[in-house]
C-alpha cells in the first residue's frame, strides 16, 4: 500500500518529468524557428557578383576565383547553405560551379564568398580567353542559392552581371 508521501512523490516525479518534456519541446521548437528565420532571411538579401579573378594560368586551363557579395538587409542573421551557378564571359557559357560552404551573414552587413572555377581553353572559349587577358570581359553569373530548412529546401534563383 502506498502511503500519502509515496503518492505525493509519484505525482511530483510525474510533474517534474512533464515540465522537463515540455521544456525540451519548447527549446527544440524555438531552435527550429530561429534556424528557419535565418534561412528565410536570405530571400531578402542582395547578391551581387563582386569579382572574377585569374588565380593561375596553365597550358590547357585557367583557375578563376568567383567572388559574390551577399548583403543582409534583415534584422536577423541570414544563412546560406550552398549555391549552384553557371558562369558566362561575354555571353559565352563557360561552365558550372558551386559554392559549397555554409555562410552566416549578420544583420545589416555583407559577406564575401568565393569559389574556384576551372576554365578550359577549348572551342569558343579561346575568344573569351583573349578578352580575359586584356581585362575586357563582361561576366555573368546565373545561379540558385539553396537554403536547407527543417521543412525542406528553399531555392532562390538569381542572375548578376559584372562588367
Amino acid at each position: 500500500m502506498y502511503s500519502t508521501y509515496q503518492k505525493w512523490g509519484d505525482a511530483m516525479g510525474k510533474g517534474i518529468a512533464g515540465v522537463v518534456i515540455v521544456s525540451i519541446l519548447l527549446l527544440g521548437g524555438f531552435y527550429i524557428f530561429s534556424e528557419y528565420e535565418k534561412r528565410e532571411a536570405l530571400k531578402n538579401c542582395e547578391i551581387s557578383l563582386a569579382d572574377v579573378r585569374v588565380v593561375s594560368i596553365g597550358l590547357t586551363s585557367a583557375k578563376l576565383e568567383i567572388v559574390l557579395r551577399i548583403y543582409n538587409l534583415n534584422d536577423v542573421t541570414a544563412t546560406l547553405d550552398r549555391i549552384d551557378y553557371e558562369l558566362y564571359g561575354n555571353g559565352e557559357f563557360l561552365g558550372n560551379g558551386e559554392f559549397m560552404r555554409r555562410v552566416d551573414i549578420p544583420p545589416h552587413s555583407s559577406k564575401l564568398v568565393s569559389s574556384y572555377f576551372t576554365l578550359d581553353y577549348t572551342g569558343a572559349l579561346k575568344t573569351v580567353w583573349s578578352a580575359i587577358k586584356k581585362g575586357d570581359v563582361v561576366w555573368k553569373i546565373k545561379g540558385v542559392a539553396h537554403i536547407d530548412t527543417p521543412i525542406g529546401t528553399l531555392d532562390i534563383p538569381f542572375e548578376k552581371i559584372l562588367s
